[in-house]
Formats: structure tokens, C-alpha cells, sequence
């Protein structure tokens, strides 16, 4: 094709994706990245991320919060950035002078990533639909009185039906069970809210640290069961039993050795306090906090870790190290939606979607005890993260911000490399050494690689595809290829998505992306006319590319 015809096609391609309502499949847009430690794009965002942060702190954003953060890949066991900020306010007797990717943070509710892990390599995906009172008898004892007991089993107000709650409601927050028994109880201010006009307690009205709250049905639940997420530390401190439970009996704390720190030589991550030489210590009731024990409900949210520790944890997540890899595809999926169109709920994972030319989700953990708080936020479509450690005054608000400024950096980078490295693995031109057959395909400004030109002995395809999928105006003709995550030996397999014309309206009915209803709807000899697969050399660059439905397997001339 001679070089102003083929200029002359991406000019064209360029300007239709302004009138194009591109519809991308939900996933990544390329396939998996590799070497992100030498991407210009990657280290021009790394580079910006320690000035955009420094420039933060200079300014006061971080309120004197110690941060230790490590930016990630599955690509290599070395993060792609450290960063660390030791505050003034810190108190070098009992804990470190200078915070760096070894230093021990508490990490509050990320803590309840570990039973959840446990739950899924002890007990597989399958164990989530069982009920809770199959691995808790005394749970069970409480299931089976409210079944018999009619007045209690009528009341849905102030008697939990456990006989309905399942470990997979408890692990994503849809339990509608309290959020905690018998810790943080403001009992313990008692004068202060006798001041506030509440009325003092009986001594039967005020509930003990102990899980036979639960067993006993005596604890309010707070909505009905898989109705709305509510965030519940209690529900963790129940499943932390069923590892337990499903260890044999084995103490939590045994198992969380055995099955993660250990074989993933988390070497600063401890289930009770370390010494506090370890840790860094905010002057500001820092000791409290950091000896603050919270007893049963450790496995929601009293495990201490580093940066370096929770990046290889993190990292684990992603290559599938210790579960099977279509278990954590399972995983890595929202279970509920929240209020807010970009913020949904899994188990635990909170999941933030960014972009607004397709999501990308990241799936993230928070936690926050005292002085201490930790974001843990993994994106499966690039097969990166992120992990923030902090402590001092408001450190909530502080890794918020922070977690938005490496986010609003690093993603559109990942994309970007992504992009750039499918280019040059697969674009280019395929042909047959005889005959007319050819497909061009490259990358623009949108997702995903862009088929811009395709003849099948001598036949353009593009008003076939027109034609197949009722598209009168050839501008509104797109045809994209998405990775299906389908691989095997020397091959990878993609869909080719083609956006149907939108009909006029005003509402998400007629607005709605609905190409994953689509795709595969047409085929050709039990073929999908979308099916693509390209084969590759030894060093993953594309050398054919094979439309399936035509029987044909087109070589890279260029």
C-alpha cells in the first residue's frame, strides 16, 4: 500500500473515533505488559509521582504523616518506585529515625485480605456459598433457635438471621451484621456520653469482646441480608474462625504463617506487635496506638507490614502465586454496587474505576487504625499496583490524596506503554506470499489494536462486515481487537469488536455499551467471524495473524 494511501487511512480512523461511540469490552485494552522498568512512559509518570508527592508534603497536604510507598509490577520481584517521607513528629526512641520500604506500619482493615486469601487457598471459591454455620457451631446453635423460636424468627429487627448469612456475604460486607462487638464501644467514654445527654448502661447492656455475641443471635443486625453493603470488622473476625475452622482447628495465627508470610518471606509482617524498633512511632499517641490490641478481631485489622512486605503480597495476588489463576480471576470481580457509580464492593476489595475511554478498575484495600492507615491498590488490566503506608495526624485523608495523586500518573502510563508495546509487537501488515489477501492493522488514539485495512482474495472486507452487521455509513464502520486473555504456546487469541449503530435516545437504554452482548453472535462454520489469533516468535512479536472464520493464516510482511 503505497504510504500516503495508508496516512490517508489513519487520518480517517483518527477522525472516526471522535464519531464512533467506541465500545470496548471490559479488560484490558492490549496484552499483558512486560519491562515496565525501562518504559519511558512508565518512568516519566514514576518521576512525576515523587515530585507531585514531595511537592504535597512541602505544601502541608500530608499533616505531618511519615508516607512509605512502593509502586509495583508482576514483571520482576524489585518495585518499580520507592518513596518514603520520614515526619518531624516521630519518636526516634521507641521506633526508626528514617522510614523506608522495610518499615513496620500497622495496617488496619488491608488486614482482612489474609483470611480472605486463606478462605480461598484452604477452601476454594466454593466455600464463599456455604453458610457461615456450617463451620461455626455455635453459630449454628443460634441458626437452628431462631428457626424454632417463632417470636425471634418473626422479629427481623432486632434478631440476626444467621441461618441466611454465607461466609461469601460475610467476606464482601453484605451480612448486614454490625460492624463491631464489643470493640471501640463508646461505653468506654461513658461520662463523657452521659454528658451528651445519653443515659447510663446497665452492666447486661454492654457487650463483651467475645464471638459468643454472635452465637447467642443476641446482636442487632443493621439491613437484611445481600440488600446493601455495610462495612462489618466483626464479619472478618467470623471468617478468621472458619480459617480456623478449616485449618483443623490450627490457630489463626499458625496458619497465616504457614501459608503466606513464610512461603512469601514476608519477613516484616507479624500477626501480634513487634518491637517497636521496627515501626515507625508518631509522636502523638503513637505508643497507644501502636500496642492498641484489638483481640479477636486481629484478622480484620491488627496485622502489622511494611511497603515491601504488602508489594509482594500484592504482587502475589496478581501472578496467582498462591491460589489457582482462574480462582483469582474470580476474585478480582465486584460482588455489589455502592451509591457512587465509580466505587463498587467485592470481598473484601473496594473497587475504584478510572477513565472515562474505558474502566479500568482497581481493586484496592484500606485500612485505618489510630495513627496508622494502608491502601493496597492492584490493577489486574496492566498487572500492577501500588501499596501507601501511613502515620500520624489524619492519615486517612492524607493516603486519599495521595492515592489519587500515583493513580492520576501511573494509570494513564500503563496504558500508554501498554499501547506502545502492542504497536510494536503487532502492527503492521499480513499477507499470503500468493493471491490478494492482506490486513493491515495498527494503533491511534482509542483502545485496542485497529484493523485499517483488509482484503480477502481480492474482496474488501470492510463492506462485508458492513453489511454482516448493518451499517449502512462506511464512517461508523469500527473494527478493533481486543486480547481475550485465551493463550497457548506461540498464540494469542483476540475478538474483533465492532460498535453497532446507536439508536437516538436520551438514556442509558439506548446509550449503553452492549458489545459484550455481541461478540461471537456470528459465525461461520461454528467459526466466530470475530476470532483472531495471532502467533508469535520466541521473543512474543507477532509473525501471523490468522482470521479465523476465513480459513487463512495471513504472515507479517512489515
Amino acid at each position: 500500500m503505497p504510504i500516503y494511501e495508508l496516512l490517508l487511512l489513519l487520518l480517517l480512523h483518527f477522525a472516526l473515533i471522535e464519531a464512533v461511540h467506541l465500545c470496548p469490552l471490559l479488560g484490558p485494552s492490549w496484552p499483558a505488559l512486560t519491562d515496565l522498568s525501562s518504559d519511558a512512559a512508565v518512568q516519566t509518570a514514576l518521576k512525576n509521582i515523587t515530585k507531585t508527592i514531595d511537592d504535597a508534603s512541602s505544601a502541608g497536604k500530608f499533616s505531618g504523616a511519615s508516607l512509605s510507598l512502593e509502586v509495583f509490577d508482576t514483571g520482576s520481584s524489585n518495585a518499580l518506585l520507592t518513596y518514603a517521607h520520614t515526619a518531624k513528629e516521630i519518636n526516634t526512641t521507641l521506633g526508626v529515625s528514617k522510614v523506608d520500604e522495610n518499615t513496620v506500619f500497622r495496617i488496619g482493615s488491608t488486614s482482612k485480605m489474609f483470611p480472605m486469601i486463606l478462605l480461598l487457598i484452604q477452601g476454594g471459591f466454593n466455600s464463599l456459598q456455604d453458610p457461615i454455620s456450617k463451620y461455626i457451631p455455635e453459630i449454628k446453635v443460634a441458626a437452628d433457635e431462631l428457626l424454632r423460636n417463632s417470636t425471634k424468627r418473626d422479629n427481623g429487627i432486632d434478631y440476626t438471621k444467621w441461618n441466611e448469612i454465607t461466609v461469601g456475604e460475610l467476606a464482601s460486607h453484605l451480612a448486614g451484621i454490625a460492624r463491631d462487638y464489643g470493640i471501640l464501644d463508646l461505653t468506654e467514654q461513658s461520662s463523657l456520653l452521659e454528658s451528651l445527654g445519653f443515659p447510663a448502661l446497665p452492666p447486661a447492656q454492654i457487650r463483651p469482646a467475645a464471638c459468643q455475641i454472635l452465637a447467642a443471635g443476641s446482636a442487632n443486625p443493621v439491613v437484611p441480608t445481600s440488600s446493601t453493603p455495610i462495612y462489618s470488622n466483626a464479619g472478618f473476625q467470623v471468617l478468621g474462625y472458619v480459617v480456623e475452622a478449616l485449618a483443623g482447628g490450627e490457630d489463626f495465627e499458625k496458619v497465616f504463617e504457614k501459608k503466606i508470610t513464610k512461603p512469601l518471606s514476608m519477613s516484616h509482617t507479624f500477626y501480634t506487635t513487634p518491637n517497636s524498633s521496627l515501626g515507625v512511632i508518631p509522636s502523638y499517641q503513637g505508643e497507644y496506638w501502636w500496642d492498641f490490641d484489638i483481640g479477636e478481631e486481629a484478622p480484620a485489622g491488627g496485622i502489622f507490614s511494611s511497603a515491601k512486605d504488602m508489594s509482594t503480597f500484592g504482587r502475589a495476588i496478581l501472578n496467582s502465586t498462591l491460589l489457582p489463576r482462574s480462582t483469582t480471576r474470580r476474585w478480582l470481580k465486584p460482588l455489589s454496587h455502592t451509591s457512587s457509580l465509580d466505587y463498587a464492593v467485592g470481598a473484601p476489595w473496594e473497587i475504584i474505576s478510572f477513565g472515562n475511554e474505558r474502566p479500568i478498575d482497581l481493586y484496592t484495600k484500606s485500612g485505618d487504625i489510630g495513627t496508622y492507615s494502608c491502601v493496597l491498590s492492584l490493577d489486574p488490566d496492566h498487572k500492577a499496583g501500588f501499596v501507601l503506608l501511613g502515620a500520624g495526624n489524619n492519615t486517612h485523608e492524607s493516603l486519599a490524596l495521595a492515592s489519587d495523586l500515583v493513580s492520576k500518573s501511573l494509570l494513564p502510563a500503563l496504558e500508554q506503554a501498554a499501547k506502545n508495546q502492542a504497536h510494536a509487537r503487532f502492527a503492521g501488515t499480513y499477507a499470503l506470499g500468493t493471491g490478494n489477501s492482506s490486513i493491515t492493522i495498527t494503533t491511534d488514539d482509542g483502545p485496542a489494536l485497529v484493523v485499517t485495512s483488509w482484503v480477502n482474495n481480492g474482496t474488501n472486507m470492510f463492506p462485508s462486515y458492513m453489511a454482516l452487521h448493518g451499517i449502512t455509513d462506511p464512517s461508523m464502520l469500527d473494527i478493533r481487537l481486543y486480547p481475550t486473555g485465551l493463550e497457548s504456546p506461540g498464540q494469542l487469541s483476540f475478538r474483533a469488536v465492532i460498535p453497532p449503530p446507536l439508536p437516538s435516545g436520551i438514556g442509558p437504554f439506548t446509550s449503553s455499551c452492549i458489545t459484550w452482548v455481541t461478540v461471537d453472535s456470528q459465525v461461520y462454520g461454528n467459526v466466530g467471524i470475530d476470532e483472531f489469533v495471532f502467533n508469535l516468535d520466541g521473543k512474543g512479536n507477532a509473525v501471523s495473524v490468522s482470521p479465523r472464520a476465513l480459513r487463512t493464516v495471513l504472515s507479517k510482511t512489515k
